[in-house]
């Protein structure tokens, strides 16, 4: 029995999202749902589960494909589309208890087996069921890694890994060996592509020339004023050379001396004066030169180490630059310090700091930032087959740390294997018992077995319902096949010429022939191992015989010892008759309803009896649901279309109802073609399909709210759709 089924990727299934349905443990399963919602890929799906294209696709537990039986559009073209005759069905006919017997205890002896391989293979569903479970929990502690890097510099590395199945895959194949750290290789991630390519500019060295500043005669010099003034050896004895200096500035003529603010002669300023000579002058005049050049430097070596290029951000190490910078100029200004007081006081001896192992401090420093920026440059340069490195390390380092993980999950797993290949070995041997049985069964039947009855049951059948023009014969003594014969035996290319309905029903007489027997001898036939699966057998052309098949099936299938039975349709008339025939009020026991819906994609839910409406409800449910959810548009021509027939038949205002649309195509001439398409006598040719994509909604319903408004029948609109109709205030 099947317990479960997944339909993903295929046809108008989410290839994302997949639809999955439980049975239950339910024998009998009955799926209602509107054309195109998705129904035929169930019966599809279930008639060749093994075609590549139901790859994503999955039924549990499985089943052997002949024991499913599958009654669709397939099965009528390929057993009577433009085919004169149709292979016979072999049913047991004559009465052999002795080989009635051997039959019955092989088919027990079957049940036997299947029982034992239905709990066999439960077993092996679950422990599938903890191998997914195992593998889940690793993919989920393994994603952990990747939520914590993709939001870093690293998060490149996780490109085409962002399912939690391929990071896993990934994390498991990248065995290696790497020194590299998740941090170091963040920091080097982020040098190259904080960068976008662009390469960091090179570094100048500093040039710094001064030592001849530094190391000038005149700085030792004691220099005093002349010794041709009398004043000299009175000046030179109290050492205030540069004290005079100084005040011969503030000495003017007619004033008193700066010095002791007494009255001074001509003499003394003459005295004073010569004193400072042109010589003394001369040398105060360089060391003013001196003081000035080494100010010029020290400014040029300032506005040079304050270039964005000598600027470096925390990326980079500076291997302090910054300090012997600042050493170097703090130096330079305490050596500019000293000339400016040298100048002021010439007698003073100044010795100056050489400079010169501070700025080649400065270089060495400028000389490893620069190797790190070529480093760096060639990486830019390099930068793809970096980025490559960094993945590959950094993947090396996922593996290396979930190592113990994968280990642990792998051992379960592996274990879990081999109790799986247990179970297999187990059902090997049954395989090789039940194919023992069935050989049984075979060279029974072969004895008791002709197509002779199944010939007569169609016949009785096609009888019972009335259809006396045409029957089934076989082709000749010596071939078991049909052929359908007219009675008064004229014609030969008989099935073309039956009606849709005729065709439906002769074909599904047919299916159930085939359904308790078989199209060859070699085939056993056993009923509890057999799933049926019949889809939409009323079409619209068959609607008259909807009693008769939903009796035939209730009866010969539904009531049958078959294993498990699927029945889907479009019709709700049809459905509710299924369930009718067996209880007229709740669901019957051993049944479940299942409902096939299509918005986006298909979807399968399961269905509870007091939800089920009648074909003119679900119509105006569709109205209904297109006002909230654009994806049923395309169905709301046809809703509307069979609202409106069912509607107006039923109250004999067909008359009303073509007036209605004839004056409203007229006056909306942009909605003609939907009256013309609603206002058809025939709705089943091929000229009837009429292309309504991108139609607005709101607009359309609006006018079919119009067709009910002019034929006077708008209570009935807001009853159906559920709305209040509007009070309309009266006039005075």
């Amino acid at each position: 029995m099947i317990d479960s089924i997944t339909l993903k990727g295929v046809a108008s299934y989410s290839a994302d999202t997949p639809a999955t349905f439980q049975t239950n443990g339910k024998k009998v399963n009955l799926f209602y749902g509107l054309n195109g919602s998705g129904k035929s890929t169930l019966g599809k799906f279930l008639q060749s589960i093994d075609d590549e294209k139901y790859t994503n696709c999955l039924m549990l537990p499985l089943q052997q494909q002949e024991d499913i039986l599958v009654y669709n559009q397939d099965f009528i073209r390929n057993n009577f589309y433009e085919i004169p005759d149709f292979q016979g069905v072999f049913t047991l006919s004559e009465t052999n208890h002795a080989v009635e017997l051997a039959i019955e205890q092989a088919t027990t002896e079957l049940t036997n087996i299947e029982k034992e391989e239905e709990s066999i293979q439960k077993k092996i569903t679950s422990k599938r069921r903890d191998i997914a479970i195992e593998e889940e929990s690793l993919k989920e502690s393994i994603w952990k890694s990747k939520i914590k890097y993709e939001r870093t510099e690293l998060n490149f590395c996780l490109d085409g890994f962002k399912r939690k199945d391929t990071f896993l895959q990934k994390v498991k194949l990248s065995k290696g060996d790497t020194t590299a750290t998740f941090d170091s290789l963040i920091a080097e991630a982020k040098e190259l592509s904080g960068q976008d390519g662009v390469l960091k500019p090179s570094l100048p060295q500093i040039t710094l020339d001064v030592s001849e500043l530094e190391a000038s005669p005149i700085l030792s010099e004691i220099i005093v004023g002349s010794k041709d003034s009398y004043l000299s050896s009175l000046i030179e004895k109290m050492n205030n050379s540069d004290w005079v200096k100084t005040g011969l500035s503030y000495l003017k003529q007619d004033e008193p001396c700066p010095f002791c603010q007494q009255d001074l002669n001509t003499s003394i300023i003459e005295a004073i004066e010569q004193l400072f000579d042109d010589t003394y002058q001369s040398k105060q005049d360089e060391i003013k030169t001196l003081y000035e050049r080494y100010q010029a430097v020290i400014n040029n070596i300032e506005s040079t180490l304050s270039t964005s290029i000598y600027t470096f951000d925390n990326e980079l190490n500076d291997y302090g630059f910054e300090s012997k910078k600042d050493l170097l100029i703090s130096t330079l200004k305490s050596n500019l310090k000293q000339l400016e007081d040298k100048h002021i006081n010439l007698s003073k001896v100044v010795k100056l700091t050489d400079t010169s192992p501070y700025s080649e401090d400065v270089n060495l420093a400028l000389s490893m930032i620069q190797a790190d920026i070529d480093i760096f440059n060639k990486k830019i340069t390099n930068k793809k087959s970096h980025l490559n490195r960094i993945t590959n390390c950094f993947w090396s380092i996922l593996n290396a740390q979930s190592h113990d993980l994968i280990s642990a999950a792998e051992s379960k797993v592996n274990d879990i294997n081999l109790q799986i290949d247990a179970l297999r070995e187990q059902l090997k041997i049954n395989k090789e018992s039940e194919v023992e049985q069935k050989s049984v069964i075979i060279e029974n039947r072969k004895k008791i077995t002709n197509i002779d009855l199944s010939i007569s049951k169609i016949n009785q059948q096609l009888s019972d319902l009335g259809l006396l023009g045409f029957q089934i014969e076989k082709t000749s003594d010596d071939e078991q096949r049909y052929r359908i014969i007219r009675t008064d035996g004229k014609g030969e290319d008989v099935y073309n010429s039956l009606s849709e309905g005729e065709k439906t029903l002769i074909s599904f007489l047919y299916f159930l022939e085939c359904s308790t027997g078989t199209v060859t001898e070699e085939s056993a036939v056993v009923l509890n191992r057999r799933i049926i699966v019949i889809d939409d057998p009323i079409s619209s052309l068959s609607h008259n015989y909807v009693y008769d098949i939903a009796s035939l099936i209730h009866h010969k299938v539904l009531q049958a010892e078959f294993k498990q039975v699927f029945v889907l349709t479009h019709n709700l008339f049809f459905f509710h008759e299924l369930l009718m025939l067996k209880s007229p009020r709740g669901c019957p026991s051993g049944y479940k309803l299942y409902r096939v819906t299509k918005s986006k994609f298909s979807q399968i839910k399961d269905l509870k009896r007091d939800e089920l409406q009648n074909d003119y409800q679900m119509y105006w449910q569709i109205i209904i649901d297109c006002k909230s959810n654009p994806d049923y548009a395309h169905m709301l021509p046809n809703a509307m279309r069979n609202i409106l027939e069912h509607y107006f038949n039923f109250i004999h205002k067909k008359e009303a109802l073509k007036q209605a649309l004839e004056t409203l195509g007229e006056s909306e001439s942009e909605f003609k073609p939907l009256f013309r398409y609603i206002n058809r006598g025939s709705h089943s040719d091929s000229i009837n399909l009429i292309d309504f994509e991108g139609i607005d909604i709101d607009k359309y319903i609006s006018k079919f709210q119009q067709v009910f408004e002019a034929t006077g029948f708008e209570d009935h609109y807001y009853n159906m759709m559920g709305l209040e109709k509007p009070i309309i205030p009266a006039t005075s």
